[in-house]
């Protein structure tokens, strides 16, 4: 055998391997879908306010094509919404993480005597931006908007909402009108909410 033949192999070697690995890793790579929770509706009642509801979107890492190849997880994904004109073209709300339902409230119970006070705790705040959504797990829950009965206004709703009473922070209120959502323009998580002008 001849150094050529040796060389060629050598060269088919590494690039067969090499093909292989983009296809095994577009294979596996995680998959992730956005959609509106169609689960029941999220009400509650906090004690001297009105009923609210939330809400929410589902993200899920769909399970690959085939039962012999896993979906890898995908490891700490945060979610970013902005709200933006109907046409796209303006940012009516700067970009800002979105609550992940799965996680802690952000908020330590403090007592004094009879009285117990729920403070917001910043640690909290940044910690629950990120989850791991694996394809073998139940879809995770997004928190976007928060709508207290009565009130014709709702509230993008996130971790540093409980910073604000009745989680309602009046930089991200939205007037009452048509809202809807189309989906990330970039490979990153980000929803957009569209809003009339």
């Amino acid at each position: 055998m001849d150094i050529a033949s040796l060389l060629l192999g050598f060269v088919l070697g590494i690039v067969s391997s090499f093909v292989a690995g983009l296809l095994w890793d577009r294979a596996t790579r995680p998959f992730l879908k956005i959609s509106v929770d169609s689960s029941q509706r999220a009400q509650g009642q906090v004690p001297e306010n009105p009923p609210h509801e939330f809400f929410h979107l589902t993200v899920a890492n769909r399970p690959a094509d085939s039962e012999w190849v896993g979906r890898r997880p995908a490891w700490a994904c945060k979610a970013t919404l902005e709200i933006v004109s109907q046409d796209g073209a303006i940012s009516i709300i700067a970009p800002f993480p979105a609550r992940w339902t799965s996680q802690l409230e952000p908020v330590l119970a403090v007592g004094v005597g009879s009285i117990v006070a729920q403070i917001p705790d910043v640690a909290r705040m940044i910690a629950g931006r990120r989850i791991d959504i694996h394809s073998h797990e139940e879809q995770q829950q997004l928190s976007v908007l928060l709508k207290f009965e009565g009130d014709t206004n709702c509230y993008l709703f996130t971790n540093e909402s409980y910073a604000y009473a009745r989680w309602s922070n009046p930089a991200w209120r939205l007037e009452a009108g048509k809202h809807s959502y189309s989906p990330p323009r970039s490979t990153g998580l980000v929803q957009l909410l569209h809003l009339p002008k």
